[in-house]
């Protein structure tokens, strides 16, 4: 489900929501006029590259994704920059800072979280890591690896917007 479709009663007076105040992105309540707008939640991810042309990624622990392989990244906290969110994400992930980061693409996806589908927009990032910064199994993830470009099919990526971003990088 949707987050609108969790929705009954307007959340400013606490009356019912009649079935049209609900749209594809929105509700209104009827009684208060109150209006909410629901829109894509921010997520980043990094593809990071070593110098020896290898790739990381993570094997998630957690569903939605349990046991694919992913870039690291996570959701962009309020007030946060997308590039701060993709440092912060892969320094609580993997222990790692990251030497540059560069805006890849964006991709639409639907995230599955407790009975919840939330839409998001996900951002993709090519980076490298500092000097010295090595990856360790830290939050959310199974375990980490080098790996070619031929050894990743999209197929093998936890969601579609990975799918398509990864694609974008093996077009490269």
């Amino acid at each position: 489900m949707l987050p609108i479709e969790h929705f009954h009663f307007c959340p400013r007076c606490g009356q019912p929501l009649s079935s049209g105040a609900k749209q594809a992105a929105s509700l209104e309540c009827g009684t208060c006029g109150f209006r909410y707008f629901f829109n894509a939640a921010a997520a980043v991810a990094a593809f990071v590259r070593r110098e020896d042309g290898r790739w990381l990624f993570i094997r998630r622990a957690k569903e939605p994704g349990q046991g694919k392989l992913a870039p690291a990244g996570g959701f962009v906290d309020i007030g946060e920059t997308a590039e701060a969110a993709v440092r912060r994400e892969l320094r609580e992930e993997i222990g790692v800072t990251l030497a540059s980061v560069t805006f890849l693409c964006s991709q639409p996806n639907a995230y599955l979280y407790r009975d919840v589908t939330y839409p998001t927009l996900d951002l993709f990032f090519l980076a490298t890591l500092a000097p010295g910064s090595e990856p360790t199994v830290l939050e959310e993830v199974t375990s980490v690896g080098w790996f070619t470009a031929g050894e990743v099919a999209p197929e093998d990526l936890a969601f579609p917007s990975m799918q398509a971003a990864w694609r974008q990088v093996l077009a490269v």
